[in-house]
């Protein structure tokens, strides 16, 4: 349960980031790059691209809860697996 709800949010974070990636980005180059940066290293990139454009506060702290959420659901299931 918790998988579904921590893959929900980041899924959510990582939609959210690439249209602010487009939105602010100045050129067109900038743009691309963060849109990829974006889709395959979050919440990392969320947090650089907080630190960097001062933008995203939201989007970034859900992908944090994702990931958690997303982490202790995995361990815990495991846990179930292997019994």
């Amino acid at each position: 349960m918790l998988i579904g709800i921590g893959g929900l949010l980041m899924l959510i974070c990582i939609v959210w980031f690439v249209v602010l990636s487009v939105q602010t980005g100045a050129s067109s180059g900038e743009k691309v790059i963060w849109v990829i940066v974006n889709l395959l290293f979050q919440p990392l990139a969320g947090i650089i691209f907080y630190a960097v454009k001062k933008q995203g506060l939201v989007p970034m702290v859900l992908g944090i809860i994702g990931v958690v959420l997303y982490g202790y659901g995995f361990t815990t299931s495991i846990g179930e697996v292997l019994r």
